[in-house]
Parts: structure tokens; C-alpha cells; sequence
């Protein structure tokens, strides 16, 4: 037996690798191997200077200087004590990591995120009845491009940082079911002052991400654990001749409050399984960051999926994402525009 119970710490780290934990919490990371890279969730930042060391299991901000190891990150992103963030670990379903890194989990069945939809569905109602209250909600939304309409047509809800709890509670679902579903840990809830994402199959939820309203908050994203999902196409038209692929979470919003047919794939990773789950869309538009990150993967998804079937969307000089059109009152003509040059030249 350890200090911290009977809890095999040693165990517990190899059961949940770094990378995949960090990428659960809504966290990119590039490149494969060793080396990884990707923007820091503890400070403000684009350069990407927080690294995660695939052989020590170790992540390292060279631009705030933090640093350590799995219950580290969960310490520091979830606000927990040791004792705590070991609890929350030992709690949480395997998640996938790349194929690469030197410890994995057993098998996929083990990594399938464990879901409850009846759960997520009631705690996202309450997270939509929060935004109706709430006056900075909306307003970084339409600061965003996104109209209150627009959120309620996409099922968006904000997250108070109070009251999940008990409203779950009067739904019927008590305290282990809560906390299994990941949505609460210990003293505060995962996505405590964030814009509330849900991935919605049949009317309701199997999945849910969030994007911070507030400087101070960090991680600036979430996500529940488990393999992400191409965000919006099970919404699509099955027989529409074409959709947008974005990489973020609101590039895919603002995608979607425009009015066009578009998912998400939520990072630049996995663009063989992404690639996969497009079969039989005759037409895909890949609008990627302008990063040399973005175009890599928009590059190799377009192989994949060949050049009849794609094409790749080029930003404005000076947009680095679509979600920055967002701000901007010409921004749906300007992408607009793009997408009729990207239709032309595959031609």
C-alpha cells in the first residue's frame, strides 16, 4: 500500500499516457514520435511552446516554464490536490493515443470512452438554460459571429460553473453516475465558464466540448475524455453533394451559422480514420488552418481522399482559421468567395 491508498501510482500513469490525456482535455497536439508540440493551456500563447516527451512521459512550457508529469497536468487543468487528481485518474476511461508513443492501452475496447447519453443530454439542457441567463455568453458569441439564434439552432449552452450538480440530481441520476460521466471533478465542475459544444446523434447527446469566455480560465478547451468525433457530420444530409471540413471547434460554428453543411475535425490527427468516415461524400472542401500544421493535414487528407473528391480551401492572406472570418461583417462572402476559387480550380 502506498500514502495515496492502494493505488499502484506506477500502474496508473502507464494505464493513461500522457499524450492521450492531454488530447482528451481538448489539447493538440502536433507531430508524431518522441516530440510532441502544441499551445499551452497555463498562459497565453500561439507559438506552441508546451512539449510533451513521449519516452518520460513528462510535458515542458518553454515559454511559462511548467512542467511534470500526467497528475501534474491533471492538478494544474482541473484544480484538484494529488490525492484528488489520483482519484480522477484512476476514474477515467482509457483514452487512445498515437500509434507511436511507447505505452498504450490493452486493446480498443478498453479505450472506448465510457458514454451516457440520457446523463449528457439532461446536463446539456442545463447548460442551454444557463445561456439564456447568462449576458456574457452571448455576447462573446456574437463577438464570434454566432447569433443567439444560431446557438440555439446548433444546441450550444454555456457552462455557470454552478448547478449542474443539482440539476442532474433532480433528473434522477445520482452522485456516482455523475462523476463517472466526467462532467464533474470533486469540487468543480470540467467545464466551469466555457461555451458548451455538444455532438448530437438522434436528438441526443453521446459527446461534449468547451471553449473558455475567460482570460483566466485554463485550459482554454475541454473535452470529455475519449476519442473525438467528426463534430456535426451525423447532422449532415446524407445525399448533399457537398460539405466543408474545418479543423476547430468554431471554425465548425461559424461553418454551421452561416448555414453551410460542415463538420469538424477537431485537430490535425487521425486523417485515415477521418478519411474513412467521409466515404460516400462526393465532394469535400477542406478548410484547415493556414499554419504549416493545417496545410500538412489538409495536404494529406486530400491524398486520402483524391482529387476528385476534394479540395483544399485557402484562407485570405493574414486569416489564420476560419473562426477569425467570425469578427469580421464581409467574413461569410470572403469565405464564400474561397470556396467558389477552390471549386473552380479542382475542376
Amino acid at each position: 500500500m502506498t500514502p495515496t491508498g492502494t493505488v499502484d501510482i506506477a500502474a496508473l500513469k502507464a494505464r493513461h499516457p500522457l499524450s492521450g490525456v492531454i488530447e482528451a482535455a481538448g489539447i493538440r497536439l502536433r507531430g508524431r514520435g518522441r516530440v510532441r508540440q502544441g499551445v499551452c493551456p497555463f498562459h497565453e500563447e500561439t507559438e506552441g511552446s508546451f512539449t510533451v516527451y513521449a519516452d518520460t512521459q513528462r510535458f515542458y512550457c518553454f515559454g511559462c516554464g511548467l512542467g511534470g508529469d500526467v497528475l501534474d497536468f491533471i492538478q494544474r487543468t482541473e484544480r484538484l490536490s494529488l490525492p484528488e487528481a489520483i482519484r480522477s485518474l484512476d476514474a477515467s476511461p482509457l483514452v487512445a493515443t498515437m500509434p507511436d508513443a511507447p505505452l498504450r492501452a490493452a486493446s480498443a475496447q478498453q479505450r472506448a470512452p465510457v458514454g451516457d447519453p440520457a446523463l449528457l443530454t439532461a446536463a446539456m439542457r442545463c447548460y442551454q438554460r444557463q445561456l439564456q441567463l447568462s449576458q456574457a455568453a452571448p455576447a462573446y458569441l456574437s463577438g464570434r459571429g454566432i447569433s443567439l439564434a444560431a446557438a440555439r439552432h446548433l444546441g450550444l449552452g454555456y457552462a455557470s460553473g454552478h448547478g449542474l450538480r443539482d440539476w442532474l440530481k433532480q433528473g434522477g441520476f445520482d452522485d456516482e453516475r455523475i462523476l463517472r460521466s466526467g462532467l464533474v471533478r470533486e469540487r468543480r465542475e470540467r467545464f466551469g465558464g466555457m461555451i458548451v459544444v455538444p455532438e448530437l446523434i438522434g436528438g441526443r447527446v453521446h459527446w461534449l466540448a468547451g471553449r473558455s469566455i475567460w482570460p483566466e480560465v485554463s485550459p482554454r478547451f475541454q473535452a470529455l475524455p475519449g476519442p473525438k468525433p467528426v463534430l456535426g457530420l451525423c447532422r449532415l444530409d446524407c445525399h448533399s453533394p457537398w460539405i466543408v471540413v474545418a479543423e476547430g471547434l468554431f471554425d465548425w460554428l461559424l461553418l454551421s451559422a452561416w448555414g453551410l453543411p460542415a463538420c469538424a475535425a477537431l485537430g490535425t490527427q487521425g486523417m485515415d480514420r477521418l478519411a474513412s468516415s467521409l466515404q460516400g461524400r462526393p465532394r469535400v472542401f477542406l478548410a484547415f488552418d493556414a499554419d504549416e500544421t493545417g496545410r500538412a493535414a489538409a495536404d494529406e487528407l486530400a491524398g486520402l481522399l483524391g482529387a476528385h473528391r476534394a479540395a483544399i480551401v485557402n484562407l485570405p492572406q493574414g486569416v489564420s482559421d476560419v473562426g477569425e472570418l467570425g469578427a469580421r461583417p464581409d467574413g461569410r462572402a470572403v469565405f464564400l468567395d474561397q470556396l467558389r476559387r477552390a471549386a473552380t480550380a479542382a475542376r
